[in-house]
């Protein structure tokens, strides 16, 4: 498994990072979006959340399967060690993992468009108080159909 680690926001004291295999592709031969991790970055320790998306980790354990020396704990302490072993990082960190399924995130935001009245966009399209939510269907996962279709 070749890990690859993608910041997508940074303030002085902590990171959004999205996290591929790329060892593992899509339809498209885009290395697989596997989850993200938040961390903030306190004097003497790291804290933060790993979200790993469930319909990779539900692949992960049929290609893997029962014995095999990688696993999950295994693919959470590779993520963990490349965001606690740079030099200058408190080595000691607590980090809550979550297998949530990748079709159900969402993006809240009130950044205006354009002049228009700011959206905030959920799957239900309910009204917010904002102004009318975008309602988006559930994403399909190409990689987790191709894992379902292994024997």
């Amino acid at each position: 498994m070749n890990l690859k680690l993608k910041r997508t926001a940074r303030t002085p004291y902590s990171e959004e990072i999205v996290i591929y295999d790329t060892d593992t592709r899509d339809d498209n031969d885009d290395a697989v979006n596997l989850g993200k991790l938040d961390v903030h970055y306190l004097g003497d320790q790291i804290v933060g959340t790993l979200l790993i998306w469930q319909e990779y980790a539900t692949g992960f354990s049929r290609l893997h399967g029962p014995g095999s020396d990688v696993t999950l704990d295994t693919l959470i302490d590779e993520i963990l060690a490349e965001i606690s072993e740079p030099l200058g990082v408190a080595a000691e960190y607590g980090i809550e993992v979550y297998y949530p399924s990748a079709a159900n995130q969402s993006f809240a935001s009130n950044y205006s468009d354009e002049g228009e009245a700011t959206q905030e966009e959920t799957f239900d399209g309910e009204e917010t108080e904002q102004g009318t939510a975008t309602s988006y269907p559930p994403r399909e996962d190409a990689f987790a159909k191709k894992l379902q279709s292994r024997p």
